[in-house]
């Protein structure tokens, strides 16, 4: 069996390497595609804050200073992580709307 090895000592570490980054290719492949399913969930749970935030301030017809900011901060990251869509438009619509309560509701 040494004989073996050390007649063919090249093709035998060629070969324990190619299976070895064969096994590193499929574990880093499982890494990256749990870290992207991990990266699509917080964008979602991002888009779906947003919304009801949105929702929300619509609905009360005004979104208190603190509350915009912190939309605004959602957005920022909603954006950095790869999100795109209707939320821009939120975005928008909720920048129009007063920051005080009026008084006719109180």
């Amino acid at each position: 069996m040494i004989e073996f090895i050390t007649r063919y000592w090249l093709e035998v570490i060629f070969s324990v390497l190619l299976a070895g980054f064969g096994v590193a290719y499929r574990v880093l492949a499982k890494k990256v595609k749990e870290q992207d399913a991990i990266k699509q969930g917080i964008v979602a749970l991002l888009r779906d804050r947003i919304i009801q935030t949105y929702n929300h301030y619509m609905d009360k017809g005004y979104c208190p200073i603190y509350a915009l900011d912190n939309i605004h901060s959602l957005y920022e990251q909603y954006k950095n992580l790869g999100g795109n869509g209707t939320v821009a438009r939120l975005m928008e619509e909720i920048e129009t709307i007063p920051t005080e309560r009026r008084e006719e509701e109180l």
